[in-house]
C-alpha cells in the first residue's frame, strides 16, 4: 500500500506538472463501508391522572432497563441488552405505516428522562411527576443493504 500510495502522488505532481491540471477532489469520495443508522426519538408524556402516571413510569422504567446489560448469574458474564424492532404503525388495526422509513432491529444506545420538561416541578398527590420529556436514541444493528429494498419492482412503499 505505501507502493502504491507513493505511485499515486507521483501520478498525480506528473500529470500537475506535464498537463497544468489537477484531479478533481470531489471524484475522489470513495466507498468505506456501510454505516450502521442511528434513531433519536422524543416524547412528552404528561398523564392525566395517577393512573396513566403509573404506566408512565412502567414505560420509562421498560426502556431504561431494556438498554441495561443483564448480568450472569455468576456475575462474571454480562449478557447483552435487549435489542428493539420498532414499526410505525397506522392505528388499530390498520398495519404498519408503508409512506414513512422502515427499521432493522436496534439496540437503545441512550434513554434520558427529563422530569421537569415544562420548567417546573408538578406533581400528583401521590408524588409522580405530571410530565416527563423521554428521549431514545436507538442504533441498527446491521447496516441496510441494496436487496434490502426488494427486486426493484415498486411495491408503493418508501422501505429503509
Amino acid at each position: 500500500s505505501v507502493i502504491a500510495g507513493s505511485a499515486t502522488q507521483i501520478g498525480k505532481q506528473a500529470l500537475q506538472r506535464g498537463q497544468g491540471m489537477v484531479l478533481n477532489p470531489n471524484m475522489e469520495l470513495l466507498f468505506n463501508g456501510p454505516q450502521l443508522r442511528t434513531f433519536g426519538f422524543t416524547f412528552k408524556l404528561s398523564p392525566r391522572s395517577s393512573r396513566e402516571a403509573q404506566e408512565v413510569v412502567k414505560i420509562i422504567k421498560f426502556f431504561k432497563q431494556g438498554m441495561s446489560p443483564i448480568r450472569s448469574e455468576s456475575n462474571f458474564f454480562l449478557k447483552s441488552p435487549h435489542t428493539f424492532t420498532l414499526k410505525y404503525m397506522m392505528g388499530k388495526g390498520r398495519g404498519e405505516q408503508k409512506y414513512l422509513n422502515k427499521f432493522k432491529e436496534c439496540a437503545l444506545q441512550n434513554c434520558t428522562v427529563q422530569y421537569t420538561p415544562d420548567g417546573n416541578y408538578n406533581t400528583f398527590t401521590d408524588g409522580i411527576m405530571t410530565s416527563y420529556s423521554l428521549q431514545l436514541t436507538f442504533s441498527e444493528l446491521t447496516p441496510v443493504f441494496n436487496d434490502d429494498y426488494g427486486n426493484g419492482s415498486f411495491d408503493a412503499t418508501i422501505g429503509y
